[in-house]
């Protein structure tokens, strides 16, 4: 409920559609002489107006601050149905809030984080989508740069694992449960969407796939054609998230040839020409990753 003693109107559900032009405004032409004076649109008829314009009257989704349910949206939707008859958008979606410090980031408190500042400081595009992705969007994120490096660590993660799958040339299937995992994968992320965007159960359930092809991919359990199915899968989850990378090498007889001549000098204790040939592989973009199955790379 709404005490009316708030509001210089009838009826709390009253809202203005056109508010008295300012001073600003009137120096800048941005006004209409109507019977009422010179006014301009108010707040929620600006946006019914944009969106319709560019939208046209109908359109899919829209999305609000939580924050800003009402009185903006429910005004928005009482425009839409006296102009057009019907709420204008599908799906009315009111995300919760980004926090820094406990606090609402907004320009109000000067504690926006733009992405520019982000990319200074080395974060990608994909770095803050699957940071954004990590809560559900009727919770509020906290943002902190340690929840934002951790995010880039696990992307990393991914981007190992997918350079892994993707060098395997081996012939001989040795893991027959892959498909079994991929069935798992595919209706756990399903049902954790369908449950009002859980994308925190979508991601659980990525994470658990990735747990159990890590441990016969590390013991050269997985095929060729295993490799194939697995990141066929992590593509189509991918369509979703879009925070995978699946660039493929761009030319692997190159990159194949230093890494063996990197791995003999190892052998042979040429630390100096190994380290060199490592720094080569850098200015192509591959990072190189020993373990005890040998060398594997990855683009960075």
């Amino acid at each position: 409920s709404v005490d009316l003693d708030d509001y210089e109107k009838d009826s709390p559900a009253d809202f203005a559609l056109l508010k008295r032009a300012g001073l600003g405004e009137l120096k800048r032409g941005i006004y209409s002489k109507t019977k009422w004076g010179n006014v301009r649109p108010g707040w929620h008829l600006e946006c019914a107006a944009i969106s319709r314009k560019y939208l046209g009257a109908a359109y899919d989704i829209h999305v609000s601050g939580a924050d800003e349910t009402f009185p903006h949206c429910e005004n928005l939707i009482a425009i839409n149905k006296a102009c057009c008859g019907h709420s204008g958008a599908k799906y009315w979606i009111g995300a919760e809030l980004i926090l820094v410090d406990g606090r609402k980031m907004s320009r109000s408190l000067n504690n926006i984080v733009t992405m520019d500042d982000l990319r200074q400081s080395g974060h990608g595009g994909r770095d803050v989508r699957f940071f954004l992705l990590g809560m559900n969007y009727r919770k509020p994120i906290s943002y902190s740069v340690s929840a934002l490096q951790m995010a880039r660590n696990t992307i990393k993660k991914m981007d190992t694992f997918i350079s892994r799958l993707q060098t395997i040339r081996n012939a001989a299937p040795n893991f027959p449960e892959v498909d079994q995992l991929i069935y798992d994968l595919n209706h756990a992320f399903e049902r954790a969407l369908d449950d009002d965007l859980n994308i925190s159960g979508a991601l659980a359930a990525l994470f658990e796939f990735i747990g159990a092809v890590n441990a016969p991919l590390a013991g050269g359990k997985i095929s060729g054609e295993d490799a194939r199915k697995i990141l066929e899968a992590l593509q189509k989850i991918n369509d979703v998230l879009q925070v995978m990378d699946f660039k493929k090498p761009i030319d692997d007889r190159q990159i194949d040839e230093l890494i063996q001549k990197r791995e003999k000098a190892r052998q042979a204790g040429l630390w100096q020409e190994a380290d060199l040939l490592r720094n080569r592989l850098a200015g192509l973009g591959v990072d190189v990753l020993d373990s005890r199955q040998g060398t594997i790379w990855r683009f960075k």
